[in-house]
């Protein structure tokens, strides 16, 4: 029972995805080119001016300071979509293209440290 437990452990966290809720840009584009049938979250911020809808169609560059990667979705956006939002989207990766069926932003903090 318990090689069964430790082979079905070992299983779960080889597989792509398991031990992270999503790669940052920089993950996305380094290293061997990641399989295209796959969904993959990445996160990032919006590259500020970037920002391009039309219509439902909406692009935009995502960074994560060392990286980026262009996002194509046609889905409606949420209304904390903004330039310089941070951002998880989910989708495929092409090897040039993020194209997101679902993008979530991250509501920004309306409470501040004390100086």
């Amino acid at each position: 029972m318990a090689i069964t437990l430790f082979g079905l452990v070992g299983w779960a966290m080889s597989r792509p995805g398991s031990t992270s809720f999503y790669l940052e840009v920089s993950e996305l584009e380094a290293g061997d080119p990641l399989p295209t049938a796959q969904e993959y979250r990445v996160n990032g911020r919006v590259v500020p001016g970037s920002v391009d809808q039309q219509g439902l169609r909406t692009s935009f560059a995502l960074t994560d300071g060392s990286a980026h990667v262009t996002v194509i979705t046609n889905e409606p956006l949420p209304d904390t979509f903004r330039d310089r939002s941070d951002v998880v989207a989910r989708g495929r990766y092409d090897g040039r293209t993020f194209a997101a069926s679902e993008v979530l932003a991250k509501c920004p903090s309306k409470f501040k440290a004390k100086a």
